[in-house]
């Protein structure tokens, strides 16, 4: 994630609430409801180098005790010579990336104000955040001018403590059960700089789109994507599918919607599978088990991990022995990490348009950031997070800074992927194509049927 600041993201700890909408899985959306009263004060960066004095945006992104995001905001933030910082009384001998950081965070309720000054080398900055509640990742590779905050990706170990051993790469990496995950090399030559994609197999009235239909539209999306990712197997969708994806050379992340029958939706799926070349063709790269159950209170982490568990038995058994994951938002996740410990990689759905703080232009960096707040969660920081649904809608209405349309959609992908860059098969952008058999819901902006890219 490229940033205009010297400073990086802070996640500022505040005992707070939220309410989030519960959409099922035809509706995607994770709105923030934000309680307001919350203000954040300008901050100062001094910069040796600086010949005049500028305004940059910072995002700040507020949580609550349990570490659940519930605002962020965007702040002018003043880069000050070290001439004028001298005239107003602050002094630094920090190097010019970053030399003061100043937070000041004034709660709804009459407390005194908490004022955090961090002189700046990274490390001296990241162990004072520590002990205020504060996660700073302040990483001093420059681009241009610009900080890189490489917040998808697993931390850097610190000075002074041994590395880790290496680890395995997606292709061999160890899976829950102790085997390991085959090479599951993209059918084609090289897809390593193209995310996945989701797709929904239905037409605007709700029914199943056939086979030459969903061939037709693969055809459309070739040659742009990695991976399309489907998420359950009524309407004979897994076995209409891998066909069109055999046909453009892209693998399957496919899905098994809920826990309500989870033998027979595993049968079909491995049934489908069986009868267009096997696990053994290389076509399936991930299963995830449920979408959004916890966030949209349709069963307990306990009953996820344990469908998961059982799925990935079934699953071992019929020769598949690639990820097995279960999806949920990265807010379920942040309250809920045992998710990810239950699951071969950590996979979650983010949307910065249900922010309303955060524009377009910023939906990388708002995805990367939950990325990294969800890394701090984790048993194993190193495991590896896809973000399984993130984009953009052309049409509804607005929330905030956060303005459908289809300058803002093609903004807000090409900011994504700059967060991912190098990282891109860790990223499902959503979606494919317009879903019109979705309800329009004012919770979710009127802009559900429109986040299609093609």
């Amino acid at each position: 994630m490229k940033l205009n600041s010297p400073t990086a993201l802070a996640a500022l700890i505040l005992s707070s609430s939220m309410a989030v909408a519960q959409p099922r899985w035809d509706n995607h959306g994770h709105v923030h409801r934000i309680f307001p009263g919350h203000q954040h004060a300008p901050s100062f960066v001094i910069d040796n180098a600086a010949a005049t004095e500028s305004l940059i945006p910072q995002v700040i992104v507020y949580v609550d005790k349990e570490g659940t995001p519930f605002k962020t905001i965007t702040e002018g933030l003043r880069i000050l010579p070290s001439s004028v910082a001298a005239k107003i009384g602050h002094h630094t001998s920090a190097p010019s990336v970053v030399a003061h950081v100043t937070t000041t965070l004034q709660p709804s309720t009459p407390k005194p104000t908490e004022k955090i000054d961090l002189v700046a080398s990274p490390e001296t900055a990241a162990t004072a955040a520590a002990g205020a509640g504060l996660h700073l990742d302040l990483s001093n590779n420059l681009d241009n001018g610009n900080q890189e905050v490489n917040a998808v990706r697993p931390p850097k170990p610190k000075k002074g403590t041994p590395s880790p051993p290496p680890q395995p790469s997606p292709s061999s990496a160890s899976i829950k059960d102790g085997t390991s995950i085959k090479d599951s090399a993209s059918l084609k030559e090289d897809t390593s700089s193209l995310p996945g994609v989701a797709y929904a197999p239905f037409n605007a009235d709700g029914t199943c789109k056939s086979a030459s239909q969903i061939y037709s539209d693969f055809q459309e999306i070739d040659s742009q994507y990695s991976l399309v990712r489907i998420y359950g197997v009524v309407c004979d969708q897994v076995a209409r599918v891998i066909p069109a994806a055999q046909s453009i050379g892209v693998k399957l992340f496919l899905g098994i919607f809920d826990l309500d029958n989870l033998d027979d939706q595993i049968a079909t799926l491995v049934s489908a599978v069986n009868a267009n070349g096997g696990f053994t063709s290389g076509i399936v790269d991930t299963i995830s088990v449920g979408n959004e159950l916890v966030n949209n209170n349709q069963a307990h982490p306990q009953q996820v991990m344990d469908a998961v568990a059982a799925a990935r038995a079934s699953l071992r058994s019929a020769g598949y022995d690639g990820p097995v994951v279960t999806v949920d938002t990265f807010i379920a996740v942040l309250k809920n990490p045992i998710l990810c410990d239950a699951s071969d990689y950590c996979a979650m759905n983010i949307h910065a348009f249900f922010d309303p703080n955060t524009s377009a232009d910023r939906a990388g960096a708002f995805v990367a950031q939950q990325v990294a707040n969800v890394r701090e969660v984790l048993a194993d920081r190193n495991q590896r997070v896809v973000v399984t649904e993130s984009g953009w809608p052309w049409q509804g209405n607005a929330n905030g800074q956060a303005v459908p349309g289809r300058e803002n959609q093609a903004a807000a992908v090409k900011s994504i992927m700059q967060a991912f860059e190098g990282m891109e098969t860790d990223l499902v952008l959503f979606t494919a194509f317009n879903d019109p058999w979705k309800k329009a819901e004012a919770n979710t902006f009127y802009a559900e049927q429109f986040w299609g890219m093609h």
